[in-house]
């Protein structure tokens, strides 16, 4: 409940000193590498999938240095599981998770020069869909149950932006890591998922910004 209290506080600090400040809104592509962090079980591993995704974004520069940013997206996550098979040397692709969350990063962007900024925030993630498919035979099932419905990560990123014509364009890498477990998943589970993990991920985004005069 407190990060809900805290995301409040922003909202409102955002709304009450937005007449002072320089006012942008955008939209935004994702390109995204996500993964589950933790300790897999015995004779699995965990690697990357890739997925797309987008969202949009407004952003509050106060001064030449400091913007606030609220950017609500659609962002895929998830994992691909091998497994040590006894008739194959290496480990197979064996189960793929895909899920989907609607995340609104609370991001602060500091100036490192004209074009370039580093940035740093929280994400608030509401999980949207979980579902798994086998990869070698046919086969998929629903996940909901078995995913926690809210999560929280810490995001670290640095990007450009630039003007052209009317717009400004930007280009952003994102590294992100979920603070809370994601599993719901029982300890006895035969499925390879640990009953505790956490999402994390790179990013990189791509959109364009426009600015709105008052």
């Amino acid at each position: 409940m407190k990060f809900y209290k805290i995301a409040f506080l922003v909202l409102l600090f955002f709304i009450t000193n937005s007449i002072s400040a320089q006012l942008s809104i955008g939209a935004f592509g994702i390109l995204s590498n996500a993964n589950i962090s933790g300790n897999p079980p015995s004779s699995t591993e965990y690697t990357g999938l890739t997925g797309f995704g987008g969202g949009l974004i407004v952003d509050y520069q106060f001064n030449d240095e400091i913007t606030l940013s609220l950017q609500p997206m659609i962002l895929p996550k998830g994992t691909t599981i091998s497994y040590d098979l006894p008739s194959y040397k290496e480990q197979r692709d064996s189960v793929i998770v895909n899920t989907s969350y609607l995340t609104i990063p609370i991001m602060i962007k500091v100036a490192a020069s004209k074009v370039m900024y580093v940035s740093g925030g929280f994400d608030l993630g509401f999980l949207q869909s979980a579902e798994f498919e086998y990869a070698n035979i046919e086969g998929k099932g629903d996940l909901s149950d078995k995913i926690n419905s809210f999560e929280l990560s810490v995001n670290f990123a640095v990007g450009a932006k630039f003007p052209v014509s009317i717009f400004n364009v930007f280009i952003e890498g994102r590294y992100s890591q979920g603070l809370l477990n994601a599993s719901n998943f029982p300890e006895s589970s035969s499925t390879g998922i640990s009953p505790e993990f956490k999402n994390s991920g790179l990013q990189l985004l791509i959109g364009i910004l426009y600015d709105l005069d008052f």
